[in-house]
């Protein structure tokens, strides 16, 4: 069983690391860590010019630093895990990255937006949730006045 849990460095995307321990304890089980960056739209300067490769370069490291860390997490102890950084929209690049690759699952948290705030924002978890031709978890974020579970 594959499967793919996409973070963006927020506790509450790492919501889903709890499922995500659980599954990667099944036999044959393989976890992919991933973060998607945003495209690099704009080259930021600090005195010296640095290239939209040298950014991205920075931006992939930072996040391979981060996933390498959750992935030294004791919950994974005896797992099968590995990184990996793509570029783009967040939700079409879990989805692309998932069917590419051949998840069996797709473990995500939802950030509990409703309404307004969720039609506004938007919602990655419901792009992927609507897109994946895998099947999705989704694990529901605490928030004020929710209860962790």
């Amino acid at each position: 069983m594959r499967i793919l849990v996409p973070l963006d460095g927020s506790p509450l995307a790492e919501a889903a690391l709890s499922k995500a321990f659980a599954l990667a304890k099944l036999p044959d089980a393989e976890v992919v860590l991933l973060q998607v960056v945003a495209p690099i739209t704009r080259v930021i300067e600090n005195g010296d010019r640095i290239t939209v490769d040298q950014q991205w370069e920075t931006e992939r490291q930072q996040a391979l630093s981060y996933l390498e860390a959750v992935r030294s997490r004791p919950g994974w102890a005896g797992a099968s895990v590995r990184v990996a950084v793509e570029m783009g929209d967040p939700a079409e690049t879990i989805v692309d990255y998932a069917e590419r690759t051949g998840m069996d699952w797709i473990v995500i948290s939802t950030h509990g937006r409703s309404g307004v705030r969720r039609w506004v924002y938007g919602s990655v978890a419901d792009k992927v949730l609507r897109g994946a031709t895998t099947t999705v978890a989704l694990v529901r974020a605490a928030g004020p006045g929710r209860p962790t579970s």
